[in-house]
Formats: C-alpha cells, structure tokens, sequence
C-alpha cells in the first residue's frame, strides 16, 4: 500500500536512518539520499551500515520528543 491508499500524504512523511546493529535512531531527513549522508557523517559508518524507514508525522514527532 502506498502513501496515497494509507491515507498520508508524502509531505507528512519522514525518513529515519536505524543503525542496522543497535536498532538506534540515527538521523531523521526528507530524502533518502540526505538521511544516509547525515547518519554516515554523525556515525563515521558507511551508507549500507543503516535500515531506512519512512514515518509518518505522527511518529516523527513522537521521536522527536524523546530525543
């Protein structure tokens, strides 16, 4: 199912980076390609070292709240 069917829109979704061995949240983007850059720049790890995942608004803020 995609953004449309599930009832979000793509600009209420974000793209979050997990390191692939902690399951830590990493970086947190709009884009694919600038939220591999950001978590391979904060971590020091290549691009293929992290999962991506696309949220929804919701739970993009509810990681942001928990910092």
């Amino acid at each position: 199912m995609n953004s449309i069917e599930s009832g979000v829109s793509k600009f209420d979704l974000y793209c979050v980076a997990f390191d692939k061995h902690s399951g830590e949240i990493v970086a947190i983007g709009r884009s694919v390609p600038c939220t591999l850059a950001d978590a391979s720049e904060k971590t020091g790890l290549p691009k293929d070292c992290f999962e991506l995942r696309w949220v929804s608004r919701e739970e993009y803020e509810g990681f942001c709240e928990t910092g």
